[in-house]
């Protein structure tokens, strides 16, 4: 095993990022608002869109992309102080060896710098090992969103987290 990187994904990444989407939808639909359906309907050309769009962070294992995290600041002057992110996701290869954890503290520190004051994200309720990762990491649960979303038309809750960064 290789050491871990971290760095913001661009088109050149589609073609991983779009395997390990749609493992993620597969392995864990809980963790993604996209399904695994709408995920396999994506586009090479809607890839690279999603991707140039400067919203995705990945980790990387040598050269090889092995998990991502969706990282938004706010744009809007009422809500620039705020980030969020979501989806997380890790290849299960890699899970438990420190590939997340560099993900997550990349994330932290990239809105550190740009002067968040805070990130926030959501997880299912019932998402047992991203709660633990969350909270290790720093987040504090803060809310219950209910019926957040419908999985095959059943309702789903979500933990509302936040990472204070500055006041």
């Amino acid at each position: 095993m290789g050491a871990f990187s971290y760095q913001p994904l661009s088109s050149a990444h589609a073609e991983a990022w779009q395997e390990l989407r749609l493992e993620g939808t597969h392995d864990f639909p809980l963790g993604f608002l996209t399904t695994l359906e709408e995920a396999a309907a994506a586009s090479h050309e809607i890839c690279c869109a999603i991707l140039d769009g400067e919203g995705l962070r990945g980790v990387f294992e040598e050269q090889k992309l092995v998990g991502f995290c969706g990282y938004r600041p706010g744009k809007l002057s009422r809500i620039e102080h705020r980030g969020t992110i979501g989806p997380f996701f890790v290849t299960r290869a890699c899970q438990g060896k420190g590939a997340a954890r560099v993900l997550m503290q990349g994330v932290i520190n990239e809105a550190r710098e740009s002067g968040l004051a805070q990130l926030e994200l959501y997880v299912d309720t019932e998402n047992h090992r991203a709660i633990a990762f969350y909270e290790k990491s720093g987040f504090k649960r803060v809310a219950t969103h209910p019926d957040s979303l419908r999985i095959d038309g059943q309702s789903r809750d979500d933990h509302f987290y936040v990472l204070r960064l500055h006041d």
